[in-house]
């Protein structure tokens, strides 16, 4: 019986492609070949499925088999647009084509990490911030956010610029649609006034009003520092009220179904939910044990890690401060498993990156979510740090040590988390209950006394609901049982 003819392996380099104006791969200069298989590789690396390596790799082969030219004289943005419009102008499947625009992309994002050029900076749609506004003002509006540019993180500079636009001109753009801006002292407070009032009219809160009024406040003073007049009463308007609200911290058992779904991925028998899920891994104890911010996470560099010493310095955070915080034991663990299996070579010293690249500012968001859905949850990455400083103090850490972990310029902002759980005021509110209770004589209606067990129960059971550790949570049940045995003993009588 003959066998059967042995079936080729499948590779890259069998596969034509029906374009006639791009060069056959046996046809590329050796430097080509070599570029483009780092390129896969480079892909592979980076931890994307086989089918996308296959896809984004024929990308890369229109590339530079339509443009036939050496991989290092290739111009980055003008040659990679040019085979855009080509991949664009081709008759082929929208889906087909979709992915070979992203396909190039990435080979746009290898050929500038192959050359240490630096991304290209996505443009600020400046004609929507400052398109309506006379030509003197959106002038000084420019001005102004060049001035606050120039303190900026570089990797921060474009989100920075467009939170910035958009809280400056909004109320710009509404006075330009109201009023004739002649000058600067138009701005003053009856028009403010009437921002205010029809901004609540659609339901805009007085937090967003009072972050708008300091940003032009702010505008008006940097312009008057350079001898503008300006309307002095509207640098003296008072913000709203915005009434006390409590931090939102997420309890214990909330932050181990969490982690429950995190090791899941960490420990998944597919390659890219398990890197994903390592990651997080790190990650996730970072916010919840040291009270990292999102953007402090996205920065970290590998320079300011020092596991040996379990610490991390913080550059350039918010307010433009430096600090130095400490890990504990699971982060550090965390961490090396990432850096050793994960993380890899990278373009950027950024600690955490994803496809070869930082972090996006929605990343963390986005998976928390998708960890949150699948236990019925929904916490954000802002509640993890609420709860690393409630934990922090709920075990006895000094408030100025809670501050100084948190990067808080005021202590009246750490003191914040102690109304979370105050086990005092707890205990206060009980003991005057206790009086009140008898004196309106209701402990004969519910048959309980001053000193009730029930009403011991019903205090530990209050603390019970803060965010207690593990030892807390142990001793809160010895007691429980005390009382209870107690309870049970004084029933019988003698």
């Amino acid at each position: 019986m003959t066998a059967a003819p042995r079936k080729r392996r499948h590779h890259f380099k069998s596969v034509r492609l029906s374009d006639p104006a791009i060069t056959p791969f046996g046809q590329w200069p050796p430097t080509n070949r070599t570029f483009y298989a780092a390129f896969r590789q480079w892909l592979i690396d980076s931890g994307y499925a086989d089918s996308t390596v296959q896809q984004y790799g024929t990308a890369a082969r229109i590339a530079l088999g339509w443009l036939n030219k050496p991989h290092w004289a290739i111009d980055v943005e003008a040659d990679i647009e040019r085979v855009r419009v080509h991949v664009m102008e081709r008759p082929q499947g929208n889906g087909t084509r979709q992915t070979y625009l992203k396909g190039l992309a990435k080979f746009e994002t290898y050929l500038r990490h192959r050359r240490d050029a630096k991304p290209k900076q996505k443009p600020i749609n400046w004609p929507h911030y400052v398109g309506s506004l006379p030509t003197w003002l959106a002038a000084d509006v420019r001005a102004y956010v060049a001035h606050h540019r120039r303190s900026w993180p570089i990797d921060a500079r474009h989100e920075s610029t467009i939170s910035l636009l958009s809280q400056t001109t909004r109320y710009l753009r509404w006075a330009v649609s109201v009023a004739t801006l002649d000058d600067l002292a138009t701005f003053a407070p009856a028009l403010w006034h009437d921002y205010v009032d029809h901004r609540l009219d659609h339901g805009i809160s007085p937090v967003t009003l009072n972050i708008e009024l300091s940003q032009h406040q702010n505008l008006l003073l940097f312009l008057a520092e350079q001898g503008r007049q300006v309307c002095q009463r509207m640098l003296r308007v008072e913000p709203l009220d915005p009434g006390s609200s409590l931090p939102r911290d997420v309890p214990c058992e909330h932050v181990r179904l969490l982690w429950q779904e995190i090791e899941r991925d960490a420990n998944h028998a597919h390659t890219n939910p398990r890197r994903l899920g390592i990651m997080d891994r790190a990650w996730f104890l970072l916010m919840v044990l040291s009270g990292l911010r999102t953007c402090e996470v996205r920065r970290m560099q590998l320079p300011d890690l020092d596991l040996a010493a379990r610490t991390l310095r913080v550059n350039q955070s918010k307010g433009l401060k430096d600090r130095v915080v400490y890990l504990g034991q699971p982060s550090v663990e965390a961490l090396e498993v990432y850096l050793a299996q994960v993380r890899g070579p990278a373009p950027s010293e950024h600690v955490f990156v994803y496809r070869q690249r930082p972090l996006t500012r929605t990343y963390c968001r986005h998976r928390l979510c998708t960890y949150g859905e699948r236990c019925g949850l929904h916490v954000t990455p802002h509640q993890l740090r609420h709860t690393a400083a409630t934990l922090l103090l709920n075990a006895g850490a000094p408030l100025p040590t809670v501050q100084h972990i948190l990067g808080h310029r005021r202590i009246d902002t750490t003191l914040g988390y102690t109304r979370l759980y105050d086990p005092v005021v707890a205990a206060d509110y009980y003991r005057a209950m206790q009086q009140i209770e008898a004196q309106m004589g209701l402990e004969e209606d519910s048959g309980s006394s001053p000193l009730a067990p029930g009403t011991l129960l019903a205090l530990l059971d209050s603390l019970h609901e803060g965010t207690l550790n593990e030892g807390q949570k142990e001793t809160l049940g010895t007691l429980r049982a005390g009382i209870l045995a107690l309870a049970e003993e004084v029933g019988r009588g003698p």
